[in-house]
């Protein structure tokens, strides 16, 4: 049988263990809410600026390439036909044409096109997007160009050429 101090004893151990694992906050008395803090809200940025106008008149590239069609005239078969579908961004667009661009990777067997037109003489011309089409002979394409590519405003198609 054990003793009663001993007992005792390990009753005020088990209390000193059970107070020191109380919680501060019940502890302490309950004091008043801190006020909120008014946070500012960081001010969103600016709306991106809208692109500038097109200047009535100026030849820049299409917006898109839609295709590219090659083809060997019956007459000249050492000669290529180019014929590219794209898109305008908007109604008015004229003077559609294919212009070589320069070789800038050295690779020598794909020829580069840059697909342009002449932007519609008022800038108020309609917002919707207009079907542009172009054709282009060359009349002596170098043996070692196997790709045609033709670059757009915002992409590029290529076609290889069959010899």
């Amino acid at each position: 049988m054990k003793s009663p101090s001993n007992l005792i004893a390990a009753v005020a151990v088990t209390l000193l263990l059970f107070g020191c694992n109380r919680n501060a906050s019940e502890t302490q008395t309950a004091q008043p809410a801190a006020a909120p803090t008014a946070e500012v809200a960081p001010a969103s940025p600016p709306p991106p600026a809208a692109p500038p106008p097109i200047p009535p008149e100026t030849e820049l590239p299409v917006n898109s390439v839609d295709s590219v069609m090659l083809s060997r005239p019956p007459d000249a078969p050492e000669s290529m036909i180019i014929r590219v579908l794209g898109t305008a961004v908007s109604a008015g667009w004229t003077e559609p044409k294919l212009e070589p661009m320069a070789d800038s990777g050295g690779d020598t067997s794909i020829k580069s096109f840059q697909f342009v037109a002449t932007s519609p003489q008022s800038s108020d011309a309609a917002n919707a997007s207009q079907p542009i089409e172009t054709e282009l002979r060359v009349d002596s394409l170098p043996t070692d160009v196997k790709t045609i590519r033709i670059v757009s405003a915002t992409n590029e198609v290529s076609a290889p050429v069959a010899q």
